[in-house]
């Protein structure tokens, strides 16, 4: 028996979806669990089809989908050899990015990454600022996966960053990797907002490593000059539009010193590093 997909993959944390689970193997005595939790209304309409209907779960979690052997009892218990699952099958929706919010599928994939685990309370905290601290553990990590460690911090590399302090390490490694050279005077303003100017050139030197260099401007947002005097970021700025990686703040603009939000950043991590919805 295996359990191969469900459909959807996401929905709400209150329950209620139908789903169809799809794998092979299904026999008309067995259960269905999501994060251990009985299905409803579970119907095995095939050797390689379940429907059902999702019961409620928390929000901001990803839970397996279990197809247990005949014959096994519900409620939720340990799982035996012959049962079947999909590992992290199913996330069950943070309260403040429902289905229909533009940016659920991208905070899904980050989420799925490891890159982020949210901000308590069954939320992912949608429209809060990033800041430079939290950025530099969501690019190592969306580059290099979540199992990823940086190196101990030293204390040493930036006057603002010591030892203990909150993504030290991550802060470090960014550096060390020649991705920021921090915020100047010899600190890296870990707790500043990130402004959309500056992930530009984050972004990219994550992604091509710190030998990258843009192409010159050439003049594509309106409110991010390339000539007579160019804009802070701009080849940067441009460079991301040309790789898909963003279309700008509204027709024509880039926003470069708008905040960077952590729906906004989703979809820059994702576009950047092409997240998948299962990650190896």
């Amino acid at each position: 028996m295996q359990v191969l997909a469900i459909l959807p993959h996401s929905g709400p944390a209150s329950g209620g979806t139908p789903i169809v689970v799809s794998g092979t193997g299904f026999l008309s005595g067995n259960a269905l669990l999501i994060g251990g939790a009985g299905a409803v209304g579970m119907n095995v309409v095939s050797p390689t089809e379940i429907d059902a209907v999702l019961p409620p779960l928390p929000a901001g979690t990803l839970n397996d989908v279990v197809v247990t052997s005949a014959a096994s009892p519900v409620p939720a218990r340990s799982i035996r050899p012959a049962d079947a699952s999909l590992t992290k099958g199913w996330f069950a929706d943070f309260l403040d990015v429902p289905q229909a919010d533009g940016f659920h599928d991208f905070i899904e994939r980050i989420f799925r990454s490891g890159i982020t685990a949210g901000v308590g309370g069954g939320n992912y905290g949608r429209n809060d600022p990033v800041t430079r601290a939290q950025l530099a553990v969501f690019l190592l990590t969306a580059k290099f996966g979540a199992g990823y460690a940086p190196p101990a911090a030293t204390g040493t590399v930036f006057g603002d960053v010591h030892i203990g302090d909150f993504a030290a390490d991550w802060i470090e490694d960014l550096a060390i990797r020649g991705i920021t050279a921090g915020c100047g005077g010899g600190n890296y303003c870990p707790n500043a907002p990130v402004t959309r100017a500056e992930i530009a050139a984050l972004l990219l030197l994550a992604e091509h490593g710190s030998g990258y260099l843009p192409p010159p401007c050439t003049g594509i947002f309106t409110d991010v000059a390339c000539s007579p005097s160019p804009a802070f970021a701009v080849d940067w700025i441009e460079a991301l539009y040309n790789e898909g990686i963003t279309g700008g703040c509204d027709v024509g603009l880039y926003c470069p010193e708008g905040v960077v939000t952590r729906g906004q950043v989703a979809v820059f991590l994702t576009s950047t590093f092409g997240l998948s919805l299962y990650p190896q």
